[in-house]
C-alpha cells in the first residue's frame, strides 16, 4: 500500500502495516486533530493524528536505515512508529490534561487498547505485541521518540505547514544525515546524538520548537478555547459521565456527548460557535513550586467568580516549554550535551521562563471591569 503524505511524499507500507492502518481504532485517528483547538486561529490546522503517524512511521523508517538498524529491529521500529499514538483521546492532549489522574497517559491507554485490541492480534501472529509496545524504554524506540526523535521532527515540519508559519521549517534531511546512535554497554542504554556537521541544524530544530510553542501552540486564544473545552469535561466528570468513553470517541463525538451533559454544554456551544472568552490579563507568577501556584490559581479564580458573579478561568501553561538536552558528537570524538556548548539553549530557557504567565479570562461582557482590577491591585503569588 501507498498513501502520498502532503509533507513526505509517498509513503509505502507492508502487508503487516497495510492491516494495522486499516483496523477501526486506527482509522479513528483520522478523526482527532494533530493540534486541537488550533484551528480556531490558523483554520488550516486541521490535520489529524492519522496524518502525523504516517508520517512518524516514514521518518522512523529513514532513521533506521541511516542507522543501519538490522531488518528485525527496523521493523519493530517502523510499527512502534505507526502505533505511538493510538492511545490519544478526544482533541490530544487536552483531554489528557484532565483525565491523565483518570485514565493515565496516551501511551498507556494506547498499549492497553493494542494488548486488548485487534492490533494486538494482528501483531502476534509474526511480532510481540508488548515487545513493540514498550520499545519506548528500549535503545532503538528513541528512534521514534527521543529529543531527536522522528515523532518530534514530523509534528514541528508538519504543523508548521499546516499552520502557514515559517517557524518549525527544520532540516529534516541535514539532522538525519547527521545522527548516530551513541554506543552505550547497557542493553536500553544510549541516544540519538548529532556530529558536529549538524550542530546548526541541531539548533534550528530547537528555535522551531520554541517560537512554535511561544506563538501557536499557546497563542492566547488556542490557550482560552483549551481552557474552556476542559471546563466542559470537568463538567461531564461532575455528573458522572462514564470516562472510558473517551478512549473510543474522536473529536465531533465528544462534542456532541458533552453538548448534552447541562454543565459542559454551555462551553461545547462556546467552542462550536467561537464565542469565546477574553483575556481579561495576565502576570508573571513569583511562586515555582506547581502544586502551591495550582492551589493560588484556584484560590483567585474562586475569587473573581464570588466578586464578579460570573465564571472566569485561570489559567497557567504548565509543561510549556520542556527543556531539551541531546548531546553533539565532535569529529574528535568528544560527546557534550547541547546545552554545555550552545549559547542558542541558554538563551531559549531564558527567553521561555520570561513568556509563561497566568491568563485569567472571561465573558467579552466581564473583561474591563475584571482587567482593572488587575491593574488596581496586586496579584497574590
Amino acid at each position: 500500500m501507498m498513501i502520498k503524505d502532503e509533507i513526505h511524499g509517498n509513503i509505502y507500507f507492508n502487508e503487516l502495516e497495510e492491516r494495522i492502518v486499516d483496523t477501526p481504532d486506527f482509522q479513528r485517528l483520522r478523526r482527532i486533530k494533530q493540534m486541537a483547538f488550533t484551528y480556531l486561529v490558523y483554520p488550516g490546522a486541521n490535520h489529524t493524528r492519522f496524518e502525523h503517524s504516517i508520517g512518524v512511521f516514514h521518518l522512523a523508517s529513514v532513521l533506521s536505515r541511516k542507522l543501519g538498524l538490522n531488518e528485525d529491529d527496523a521493523q519493530k521500529v517502523r510499527l512502534f512508529a505507526l502505533l505511538h499514538d493510538i492511545g490519544h483521546l478526544p482533541f490530544s492532549h487536552e483531554s489528557e490534561k484532565v483525565l491523565e489522574p483518570h485514565l493515565g497517559t496516551h501511551e498507556n491507554i494506547g498499549r492497553k487498547k493494542v494488548l486488548d485490541g485487534e492490533v494486538g492480534t494482528i501483531l502476534n501472529e509474526s511480532w510481540n505485541a508488548e515487545e513493540i509496545m514498550n520499545l519506548e524504554n528500549a535503545k532503538i524506540g528513541q528512534v521514534v521518540c527521543s529529543d531527536l526523535g522522528a515523532d518530534r521532527m514530523d509534528y514541528l515540519v508538519r504543523d508548521s505547514a499546516n499552520t502557514g508559519v515559517a517557524y518549525g521549517v527544520i532540516d529534516t534531511e541535514r539532522i538525519i544525515h547527521t545522527m548516530e546512535m551513541e554506543e552505550n554497554e547497557t542493553a536500553n542504554g544510549g541516544s540519538l546524538l548529532i556530529t558536529e556537521g549538524g550542530l546548526e541544524a541541531a539548533e534550528s530544530l530547537l528555535i522551531a520548537r520554541f517560537l512554535m510553542f511561544s506563538t501557536v501552540y499557546l497563542h492566547r486564544t488556542v490557550r482560552i478555547a483549551a481552557a474552556i473545552y476542559h471546563k466542559a469535561i470537568q463538567g461531564a466528570i461532575s455528573e458522572g459521565f462514564e470516562l472510558e468513553k473517551f478512549t473510543t470517541m474522536n473529536d465531533d463525538e465528544i462534542l456532541s456527548v458533552l453538548s448534552g451533559i447541562p454543565s459542559a454544554s454551555s462551553y461545547v456551544s462556546a467552542l462550536l460557535g467561537r464565542k469565546l472568552y477574553k483575556e481579561a490579563f495576565s502576570f508573571k507568577p513569583s511562586e515555582t513550586d506547581p502544586e502551591k501556584l495550582q492551589m493560588k490559581i484556584k484560590k483567585l479564580e474562586d475569587a473573581f467568580k464570588q466578586k464578579y458573579k460570573c465564571d472566569v478561568i485561570v489559567e497557567y501553561p504548565s509543561g510549556f516549554f520542556k527543556p531539551i538536552d541531546f548531546k553533539i558528537k565532535f569529529d574528535t570524538g568528544i560527546v557534550e550535551p547541547i546545552s554545555r556548548i550552545s549559547d542558542i539553549v541558554a538563551a531559549l530557557k531564558t527567553s521561555e521562563e520570561k513568556r509563561r504567565k497566568v491568563m485569567v479570562m472571561c465573558p467579552e461582557e466581564m473583561r474591563d471591569k475584571i482587567s482593572e482590577e488587575g491593574k488596581r491591585h496586586a496579584i497574590p503569588n
